[in-house]
């Protein structure tokens, strides 16, 4: 009969086996002391620590169960200095398939089925488009978002939920486009009905669900942003204008992406002391735990914030390619601005969308190919033959800087506010 929060392992100490039962809640620093004592070997000078039979050491600051360690496992009591022999195997192909992470296993079949049923049920899309009705649109996406949250809720299983909601967010779109009626193309009012449907949703789903919060995120911060383009649309811009603002107000603005995930994200900040009783004051300290699981959430948000002002200016280039030459001087600042501003985020999931949309707003320039060409022998050769050091990196804050505050005047020259302060002036 198994027993809540214990673990049953065998300890193969130097001299003896130990059978126990640990806490699989408790760090390993907290248990090794007693296990050095049940063993009866005295205290090295470099220390001890538990290994798995493949030699994988277990960190003493994280938990049995953050180990993943099973009923009836052997765990090695060893020097820490001791040097452990590698595993050797008969099948090699077997091991460098497992090495590469390529071996198909419970995992993939649940990722594959996901994957399956989330497209199986976007294929409704094209049929209800026909439909011409809004309803039948918006009530799939109701539906889809409460079986969402009925999965992350009722049957724990918030992987499946983020999916099945991610899917209403299609059809929350297209009822939005719907509801605004046909005419002779889609417009500015169906992008702003389509982005309000769109945002509805995805904070729904992001309450409801609380898993894959990247995915909402970023739906919401790019409905945000695309339903204030098409209201200027709507109404006072055209649409190379409203693409111009919202583009640069989304290059300009994307730094405070992080302090917002930060604070969204609940993550514990360090109080600065104030007076002299806050100086000797010794306050309690938040729980590891709850700091990193704020931490992954806030890194989260601040991801798909990235993705969603990415896939914005990548949009919103595809409207400037219409636009004057002004326009067209935009598009250049814009890609070198996201590329310069990706370097800002270490993270390969935050640094790739702001390097994709760099690359494919300089590719729709007339010399886009080219230049991106010539960006890229110029980066391979500069990274081949100059080491980074602190100098470069200050050249490209200071053309970061310069590029970001260029984004101003041309927004204004694409607005054409300087031949109306011409004409004010007669």
């Amino acid at each position: 009969m198994n027993t809540t929060g214990l673990v049953r392992v065998t300890i193969a100490a130097p001299h003896r086996r130990i059978d126990l039962a640990l806490p699989e809640h408790s760090s390993v620093a907290e248990v090794l002391p007693g296990l050095l004592k049940h063993a009866g070997e005295p205290p090295a000078d470099d220390g001890w620590l538990l290994r798995k039979p493949d030699g994988a050491p277990l960190e003493l600051g994280r938990t049995f169960a953050a180990h993943r360690v099973r009923d009836g496992e052997v765990l090695h009591l060893a020097h820490r200095r001791t040097e452990w022999p590698e595993l050797e195997y008969d099948d090699l192909v077997d091991v460098i398939a497992s090495g590469l992470g390529r071996t198909w296993g419970p995992r993939h079949t649940r990722r594959a089925g996901l994957l399956a049923g989330a497209l199986l049920v976007l294929l409704g899309v094209v049929p209800l488009a026909a439909l011409g009705s809004p309803w039948w649109p918006w009530g799939l996406a109701a539906v889809l978002v409460a079986a969402g949250v009925a999965c992350a809720r009722a049957f724990g299983d918030a992987g499946a939920g983020a999916v099945v909601a991610a899917s209403a967010l299609p059809y929350a779109g297209l009822g939005g486009v719907l509801f605004v009626g046909a005419g002779p193309g889609v417009g500015a009012p169906h992008v702003l009905s389509a982005c309000a449907a769109v945002l509805v949703v995805s904070v729904l789903a992001v309450i409801g669900v609380a898993e894959k919060a990247v995915w909402f995120t970023g739906a919401i911060t790019a409905a945000l942003l695309g339903a204030g383009g098409a209201w200027l649309a709507a109404d006072v811009l055209t649409g190379v204008e409203a693409a111009a603002v919202v583009a640069g107000a989304a290059l300009v603005f994307s730094p405070l992406c992080a302090p917002l995930a930060i604070r969204l994200g609940r993550v514990p900040l360090p109080t600065l002391p104030r007076t002299p009783a806050d100086l000797l004051a010794d306050p309690p300290r938040p729980a590891r735990a709850a700091v990193r699981e704020a931490v992954v959430r806030a890194d989260g948000l601040l991801t798909g914030m990235l993705a969603g002002c990415a896939v914005v200016v990548a949009a919103c280039a595809v409207l400037l390619m219409r636009g004057d030459v002004w326009a067209t001087v935009l598009l250049g600042v814009l890609g070198v601005g996201l590329l310069l501003r990706a370097r800002l985020y270490p993270a390969v999931r935050q640094r790739g969308p702001l390097l994709g949309a760099g690359i494919a707003v300089l590719a729709v320039l007339p010399t886009g190919p080219a230049v991106i060409g010539i960006g890229a022998l110029v980066v391979v050769v500069g990274l081949a033959r100059v080491k980074r050091n602190a100098r470069l990196s200050r050249y490209a804050e200071l053309l970061e800087v310069v590029v970001v505050i260029a984004v101003v005047p041309v927004v204004c020259a694409v607005l054409g506010l300087y031949g109306h302060l011409r004409g004010l002036g007669g």
